[in-house]
């Protein structure tokens, strides 16, 4: 029996399954819940044209269940549907999470994301009794979930303006503070655009829009700001219009990209500016810990460690990075392909995750303090040549793996070193390739 989870979260194409199968989906993750003795389901949704039927599904499922349920039927991003799950939990405290998306896959899928408390994402084998793995395991039982009286839907206000009065006080600007500033901002029509458009115009920053306007249809094509050539448009209008900094995000908000009108940054130097910033604030009193995913680029480390943080080399997977993030207690994290992770504070609660708007609130913090950073940061990344994502779907994962073993094996007769470890010796689920690099925590060497 087929099934849609994933390693990350529960993700198909909208017609490979069918209500009842979306269905059965949801009385797993509500099993689960009960396993866990949680009482109350947080339902959002982005602008994809499938999430408005599994979201209806979803809510009914709840309801049935006899779970108390939140929903913003609005289209949100993600990171601030984790605000919504976080000012949920905060009325009640055995609140799961769930955000209807698909993230920046073509427009014909559509998917879950999931979060247990507090506010922490869950993936395959990653949270309390596995996480995904359970779900996975109950979808395929024979269990039925129980119907129980009792459940009751309350309708959430729109919690935007929240979430951008709570970025704007976390990054330490006030309102009008980055007067000056002009910024392409490119959404791609997901669910973020209108969102952060309305927060930087708040704080002052002259917002230039492109595709801004939700639309599921993704015009453009899939909605992935790191994909080649995606935003050689967004680019020439930097350029034409002299604007400051480039931003665009993903279909639901949290993969960012930056640049400027002579091209776009690598995360993992757009985060050196970023960790300065947050390092003014935390006054740690101790060498805070800062994961990066296999794909940050080792001269962007050395830089990390010349601002005395740690940098933590972990696997990729948003739910997996944001676990280990609470395990290790860091500060911060960044993965090559624009995620870019915090720990937060919400009132009493404590919670690493994404907040797409306080990453932006705060390099362009960075841009209007310091004089040249954008020439700065351009001159450390050309010491190096980079690429985007190189988008390929294999017919199979036999032929994935077999591509994969291939390009292994020629790495290796090259006399390349090879790690699919972290130090600690935590799984990759994956592999590193240096070749002519020695690195640590803090410095890299190249021949």
């Amino acid at each position: 029996m087929k099934d849609p989870i994933k390693i990350y979260d529960a993700r198909w194409e909208v017609d490979e399954f069918n209500d009842d199968e979306v269905r059965r989906l949801f009385e797993a993750s509500f099993a689960y819940a009960r396993l866990l003795k949680l009482d109350t389901i947080n339902i959002t949704r982005d602008v994809r044209l499938g999430a408005a039927r599994v979201m209806d599904i979803a809510t009914d499922s709840a309801l049935r269940a006899g779970f108390l349920v939140y929903a913003c039927f609005d289209a949100i991003s993600t990171p601030l549907s984790y605000y919504s799950a976080a000012l949920t939990t905060l009325k009640n405290p055995a609140t799961m999470g769930l955000t209807i998306t698909a993230s920046h896959n073509p427009r014909e899928y559509i998917g879950v994301k999931f979060t247990v408390p507090v506010v922490q994402a869950i993936g395959y084998d990653c949270g309390q009794l596995g996480g995904l793995k359970k779900v996975k395991e109950l979808y395929h039982s024979d269990f039925t979930l129980e119907e129980k009286r009792g459940g009751k839907l309350l309708v959430m206000e729109h919690p935007a303006e929240k979430y951008n009065n709570y970025s704007l006080k976390a990054a330490k600007i006030p309102e009008g503070g980055l007067k000056g500033l002009t910024v392409v901002l490119d959404a791609l029509n997901g669910a973020a655009g209108a969102e952060l458009y309305r927060a930087l115009t708040l704080a002052g920053v002259k917002v230039i829009p492109h595709r801004i306007v939700p639309d599921g249809n993704f015009p453009s094509g899939s909605p992935n700001p790191t994909a080649q050539n995606k935003l050689n448009e967004t680019l020439k209008i930097a350029a034409d219009e002299k604007a400051d900094v480039l931003i665009a995000v993903d279909g639901d908000g949290d993969r960012i990209v930056f640049g400027d009108k002579h091209g776009l940054f690598n995360a993992g130097f757009v985060m050196i500016p970023i960790l300065e910033t947050l390092l003014e604030s935390a006054k740690e009193d101790f060498t805070p810990k800062i994961l990066y995913d296999p794909k940050v680029n080792p001269l962007a480390l050395k830089q990390w460690g010349s601002l005395k943080v740690q940098p933590v080399l972990f696997r990729n997977g948003h739910s997996q990075i944001k676990g280990y993030m609470e395990q290790i207690g860091a500060l911060a994290g960044a993965e090559e392909s624009g995620h870019f992770y915090h720990r937060l504070t919400i009132d009493n609660l404590k919670i690493s995750g994404e907040n797409s708007l306080l990453t932006i609130l705060l390099f362009l913090k960075s841009v209007k303090d310091q004089s040249g950073l954008l020439d700065q940061i351009r001159t450390m990344q050309e010491q190096v040549y980079t690429s985007g994502e190189f988008n390929y779907v294999f017919t199979s994962d036999d032929k994935r793996d077999k591509a994969l073993t291939a390009i292994i094996d020629y790495f290796k007769r090259d006399k390349a070193a090879v790690t699919s470890k972290t130090e600690d010796g935590i799984d990759l689920q994956g592999y590193v390739i240096y070749k002519g690099v020695y690195m640590d925590s803090s410095s890299v060497k190249l021949d």
